[in-house]
């Protein structure tokens, strides 16, 4: 009777527990909702991994009622992550640390969310909670040692202080720990000048577990690419290093592979080239350390030597069709979305419009190059965009094209281009900018015999210079500032967008007569004045506000940073505004932070890249649209299409006073202008605009008018039929 009383009583619990897990958690009385509480966050452990999804419908609703200080919420925040929800996630470990989850597990946690949602403060914040936070385990040590990684000397000297009086831990994962001390000291040593760093280096040198890989660390930390270089040249590849535990470790490859790709990537070839080449004594074997070397190599050869192209063929192999035109691009729609694309669209539609027979070809690779090589996502040969065909090179079944060496990379690509043009019986090619679709076109136009013009929208070193100023007089510089000046030079005609950009080539010795400027334009059919998109406004939230809005490339030369200042004085005085950011680019993390940091986020809104077909739509929110673009050198010389297409739709614009944005804008009349770099100045035209809404729609007007005047698709169409004209009547290239 008691055997059966028990297995009753044992089937009574386990349907009493399947019922727990469906029925609502807080119907019933107390001591049931407690039963409910309990065996769903019984059964939730187990599904943390199997089923984040399940475990998540089951906790969430009981997680409020959970007494286990925060356990609970730290298990959501696991799940939360594992369904890819990581804004989500931040928020479930914060409910952990508030109800009284604060260890270093979560702290950890807390930190890797808040880099990885860019929220830089939240970030440091987590760092400076680690500090006063002992570990409770050895596990919990290693975690918050690999969380301190990068961290200057002083934080992690208060560390040490605090670990200390726990030997155990301390003795446990001292090595590493030590590792990041020498890597801070040599860090600080190498900021105060060669006689601190040397007695620095010989004392890691000599008492380090491994001393080889935290000096390279140390010296990429700073950027000391020449000293790395030399460094690991004059270390012998078969140097041994204390490991863990006495273990005896070999060269650190992997340190020196990642400092050969990051000096590479920093323009200096020349020392990725002496990393890499030492790298593959060791392992010869490895592609990465191949392409690396291989491709460094390419960049310091044409640097010094530079590139020659071949002599024009003497007759062109087939009757050229009168108005037929190939454009050489790097990219196009409909696979990607910004202004160059924009700008190239534009002026092929414009010339179809006028009578010619367009047709466009991407780089060799394009756009699966841009991808991930796993993306199983195919394109067709042809894309058709507004009646502009877009023709791809592609191989079949490949997914990676590298541009090294740079001699098999343009014979495919001109390969490609040659035989579209004689496939399209091509009068003329025109390449746009870079250099890799420059030479291709170029290479193209001589063995076909055909005129050339290069298209310049800015210059690639430029760019990187305005992102890091010690990109310039580095290899890399050297390389681009020789591949684009010899396509210019090359060509016979070169287009560029913006009087301060001709006057930049003229410089570097392009004659004067080959130069036309062909400014950007826009369609202004479709950039037109609208009412504001009212469901748009609603989703952002923005009814019954003034709106600043910035629309185009996140990236440094374009003056974000100040126009956030701008906005967050303005914010202290007045509670009428928002703030819309839509695109992206390189600066966007840069931007993002800065935003957190002022505390702009119930005003300031980031979209995001929005399809090009979706930008009016934005456009129609805004009432003043900034362009606070600073004078650094690709911002002197390249304008902004997105500054055409606001002014078209009717926007006040500011701009400021940099030469190139001075040819567009004239204060007063089309637009404001500030001073460069100047928050105060800009905060000041702000709040003039917004506290006169009918200077804002003087303004806005007038800038209509005058984009259609002067910058509308058929004036820049016209302005490319003349140039192209003007070319063919004078290359009487003979026919066979």
């Amino acid at each position: 009777m008691s055997t059966q009383f028990h297995r009753r009583g044992g089937v009574a619990r386990r349907l009493a527990r399947r019922v727990a897990l469906v029925v609502p958690p807080t119907l019933g009385p107390s001591r049931w909702v407690g039963f409910v509480v309990r065996t769903r966050l019984r059964t939730a452990g187990a599904l943390v991994e199997s089923d984040p999804a399940r475990m998540l419908r089951l906790v969430e609703p009981v997680a409020e009622r959970a007494s286990d200080g925060g356990a609970t919420w730290r298990f959501v925040a696991v799940a939360r992550q594992r369904t890819g929800d990581d804004t989500g996630a931040f928020e479930a470990v914060e409910r952990a640390i508030d109800a009284g989850e604060r260890t270093v597990t979560t702290l950890v946690m807390r930190r890797r969310l808040a880099l990885r949602l860019e929220r830089a403060d939240d970030a440091e914040e987590s760092r400076q909670l680690l500090l006063d936070t002992p570990p409770r385990s050895v596990k919990e040590f290693g975690r918050a040692v690999d969380a301190l990684a990068g961290a200057d000397l002083d934080l992690l000297e208060r560390y040490d202080a605090m670990v200390s009086a726990l030997p155990k831990l301390r003795e446990a994962s001292r090595e590493r720990f030590d590792e990041l001390l020498d890597e801070a000291r040599l860090v600080r040593a190498h900021e105060a000048g060669p006689h601190g760093f040397k007695p620095e280096l010989a004392r890691v040198l000599a008492t380090s577990g491994r001393p080889l890989r935290t000096v390279i660390q140390a010296l990429v930390r700073r950027r000391a690419w020449h000293d790395v270089a030399v460094f690991v040249a004059t270390t012998p590849h078969n140097s041994p290093q204390i490991g863990p535990r006495g273990a005896r470790a070999g060269f650190p490859l992997a340190e020196v592979g990642k400092a050969a790709s990051l000096a590479l990537a920093a323009g200096h070839a020349t020392a990725a080239s002496i990393m890499a080449a030492k790298a593959l004594v060791v392992r010869p074997d490895n592609a990465g350390l191949r392409a690396t070397f291989d491709d460094a190599r390419d960049q310091l050869t044409i640097a010094r030597k530079g590139w020659t192209f071949p002599a024009p063929a003497e007759a062109t192999p087939y009757e050229p069709a009168p108005r037929a035109m190939l454009a050489v691009l790097s990219q196009s729609p409909p696979h990607s979305s910004n202004g160059y694309d924009a700008r190239a669209h534009g002026v092929l539609t414009a010339l179809a419009e006028q009578g010619w027979r367009p047709h466009a070809v991407t780089r060799w690779g394009f756009p699966y190059d841009g991808w991930k090589a796993s993306d199983p996502t195919t394109v067709p040969d042809v894309d058709h965009v507004d009646g502009i065909a877009y023709h791809r090179l592609l191989d079949d079944g490949v997914r990676q094209y590298p541009r090294y060496p740079l001699a098999s990379y343009l014979e495919r690509f001109e390969s490609g281009v040659r035989d579209l043009a004689v496939q399209h019986r091509a009068s003329l090619i025109q390449a746009s900018s870079s250099h890799l679709a420059g030479m291709a076109g170029l290479t193209a136009a001589r063995r076909l015999g055909l005129p050339f013009v290069y298209e310049m929208r800015g210059l690639a070193e430029l760019t990187e210079v305005s992102r890091d100023p010690a990109f310039e007089g580095s290899d890399r510089y050297r390389f681009l500032s020789r591949l684009e000046t010899g396509v210019a030079l090359e060509a016979d005609r070169c287009f560029v967008t913006s009087e301060a950009l001709g006057h930049e080539m003229a410089r570097r010795g392009v004659s004067e007569d080959r130069i036309v400027v062909v400014p950007d334009g826009v369609d202004v059919d479709r950039f037109r004045p609208a009412e504001r998109d009212r469901a748009l406004e609603a989703e952002l939230d923005l009814a019954g506000r003034t709106v600043i809005g910035y629309v185009g490339g996140l990236v440094d030369h374009e003056g974000l940073d100040v126009l956030l200042d701008a906005v967050a004085s303005l914010k202290q005085t007045r509670d009428d505004v928002r703030v819309i950011v839509v695109g992206d680019g390189p600066s966007e993390r840069t931007v993002r932070a800065q935003a957190e940091r002022l505390r702009l986020g119930d005003i300031v809104t980031f979209t995001g890249r929005v399809p090009q077909e979706q930008v009016a739509r934005y456009l129609s929110l805004i009432d003043i649209a900034p362009f606070p673009r600073l004078p650094l050198p690709a911002g002197e010389l390249i304008a902004p299409i997105a500054l055409l297409e606001s002014m078209a739709t009717g926007r006040a614009v500011i701009v400021s006073d940099v030469a190139v944005l001075a040819e567009v804008v004239q204060d007063g009349v089309t637009g404001r202008v500030s001073h460069q770099g100047d928050a105060d100045d800009l905060r000041g035209v702000l709040e003039q605009l917004l506290d006169d809404p009918e200077q804002r729609r003087r303004l806005g007007s007038a800038a209509r008018e005058w984009v259609v005047r002067e910058r509308g698709r058929d004036a820049i169409g016209m302005a490319v039929e003349a140039a192209y004209t003007e070319i063919l009547a004078g290359s009487a290239t003979p026919v066979h």
